[in-house]
C-alpha cells in the first residue's frame, strides 16, 4: 500500500514541476480595481481571544477596495471573550461579528454555512482566526476567477505554510508536510485535473457555486477535503495559487495528536460518504478521479493504520524467512528503504522550491510517521464510537501572531 501511495506522490510531484497552468500566466494586473467582484471573508471563531485582534488587523490590511469587502467574523453567541477581543481591536466598518446561535453540531463548517446565509459577494473566502494572509490574496484569487473561460472554476486554493515552523520537532515536520502538500501535490492533482482535498482556509469560492455545491457538511470534521471532493463530483476545477497563508500550528504532541486525529478521522469518513454507492462513486468521478478519492481519503488513513501491523509482522517473520534462506526480509528491506528515500526526496524538493532550510529534518520523516500510528487508530476509535466529535485545536499567543497584533 505504502509502495502505492508513494508512486502516486512522486507522479503528482513531477505533474506539479511540469505544469504550464494558470498559476503561472495570472496577474492581478488582468482585473482593474473598477472590475473586482464584491468579497465576502467569513472567519470562523471560537474560543479565540489571543489571536482574533491580528487577524482583525490582517482583514483591514488586505489590498482590496474596502467598498467591495465584507468580513463576517463568526462567533459563537455564548463566546463573550472572542466577541470582547474583537471589540477591543476596532475593528473597520466593513468587519461585523455574526453570532451564532446555541445548536448542533457546533462545529467550524456550521458556523461558515451560518456565514454562507448572509454572505453578499460574489466571491467568498474562509479564513481561520490564526491566519495571517497574504495582503494581495484576494486580488490574485479575483484574477483566477477572471481568467476562467467556461465558468468550470469552483474553487482557488492559496498555499498554507506554518508560521511557528521552528518552534519544536512537531512544527519543523508540520512545515516540510505542508511544504510538499502546497508546492508539489495539490498544484500536480491540480494539473492532472484530479480531484483536490482542499486545505481548511484559504479556499476561494464563487458565491453562487458553493450554495449550489449545498455549503459544508457541518457534522463531517473535514469539511474541505469532503468539499474539495464534492466540487469535483459536480465537475468543476480547482486551481492552486501563488499566494500563502501563514499560520501557528500546535507544537506540542498532545494538541498535534488532537488535530491528527480529526483530520485522519474526517478522511475515513469522507471516503465512507463518497463510496456509499460504488457504481455511482465510477460514474461521477470517473477511473482517475475514483483512485485519486481512494488514495487520499482512504488511503492516507489506512497506510498510518496498517504500517504499525506490517513492521510487526515483518520484525517477527524475518529470522524464520532468513533461516530458510529465503531473501524476502532483504527483499522488504530494499523497499522500505528505497520507499523512505523517494519521500525524503520529495519533501526535500518541496522544501527547496519553498526556499525553506528546514529540509535538512526531513530525515527525520518516520520519526513523525510514527505520531501518525497512534492519531489513525485513535480516529479509527473515534469514527466508531464518536464519528462527529470536533476536537478543537487551541491557538494560544505566541510571538508570531502577537507581532501581526
Amino acid at each position: 500500500m505504502i509502495a502505492v501511495i508513494t508512486a502516486a506522490h512522486l507522479v503528482i510531484a513531477v505533474a506539479a514541476r511540469w505544469r504550464r497552468g494558470h498559476a503561472g500566466s495570472v496577474s492581478v494586473a488582468q482585473v482593474p480595481d473598477a472590475g473586482l467582484p464584491a468579497y465576502t471573508i467569513l472567519v470562523p471563531a471560537y474560543q479565540e481571544q489571543d489571536v482574533i485582534g491580528g487577524m482583525v488587523r490582517c482583514l483591514e490590511q488586505l489590498d482590496y477596495p474596502k467598498d467591495r469587502l465584507e468580513a463576517l467574523i463568526l462567533v459563537e453567541r455564548r463566546d463573550h471573550a472572542t466577541k470582547q477581543a474583537i471589540r477591543d481591536a476596532d475593528p473597520a466598518e466593513f468587519i461585523r461579528i455574526v453570532e451564532i446561535p446555541p445548536g448542533k453540531p457546533q462545529t467550524k463548517p456550521r458556523s461558515c454555512n451560518a456565514g454562507l446565509l448572509l454572505a453578499k459577494g460574489e466571491l467568498i473566502v474562509i479564513y481561520d482566526a490564526e491566519d495571517r494572509p497574504d495582503p494581495g490574496q484576494l486580488r490574485l484569487a479575483a484574477a483566477h476567477f477572471a481568467a476562467d473561460p467556461d465558468g468550470t472554476l469552483a474553487c482557488v486554493q492559496a498555499k498554507l505554510m506554518v508560521a511557528n515552523a521552528a518552534q519544536s520537532f512537531i512544527t519543523r515536520q508540520f512545515a516540510l508536510e505542508y511544504c510538499l502538500r502546497y508546492e508539489l501535490t495539490l498544484p500536480g492533482l491540480a494539473r492532472l485535473g484530479l480531484p483536490i482535498p482542499l486545505g481548511g482556509t484559504s479556499n476561494h469560492f464563487r458565491t453562487a457555486l458553493l450554495r449550489q455545491a449545498g455549503g459544508w457538511d457541518a457534522w463531517n470534521v473535514t469539511e474541505d477535503a469532503d468539499l474539495g471532493m464534492r466540487c469535483s463530483a459536480l465537475g468543476y476545477r480547482v486551481e492552486v495559487a501563488d499566494s500563502i497563508t501563514y499560520g501557528e500550528m500546535p507544537h506540542r504532541i498532545k494538541a498535534w495528536t488532537k488535530q491528527r486525529t480529526r483530520w485522519l478521522k474526517g478522511f475515513m469518513l469522507t471516503a465512507l460518504v463518497h463510496t456509499r454507492n460504488p457504481a455511482r462513486t465510477w460514474r461521477t468521478f470517473g477511473k482517475a478521479g475514483t483512485i485519486t478519492m481512494l488514495t487520499f481519503m482512504a488511503g492516507t488513513p489506512l497506510l498510518y493504520l496498517a504500517m504499525p501491523v506490517s513492521l510487526a509482522i515483518w520484525a517477527s517473520g524475518y529470522q524464520g524467512l532468513a533461516a530458510r534462506g529465503l531473501p524476502v526480509g532483504y527483499t522488504l528491506t530494499i523497499i522500505q528503504t528505497a520507499i523512505f528515500a523517494v519521500w525524503t526526496a520529495l519533501v526535500v524538493a518541496a522544501a527547496r522550491r519553498h526556499r525553506m532550510a528546514s529540509a535538512v529534518f526531513a530525515p527525520m520523516l518516520p520519526a513523525y510517521w510514527i505520531m501518525h500510528w497512534a492519531a489513525s487508530w485513535r480516529g479509527l476509535y473515534q469514527l466508531i464510537r464518536a464519528p462527529f466529535v470536533w476536537e478543537k485545536t487551541a491557538h494560544p499567543a505566541t510571538p508570531n501572531t502577537a507581532r501581526a497584533s
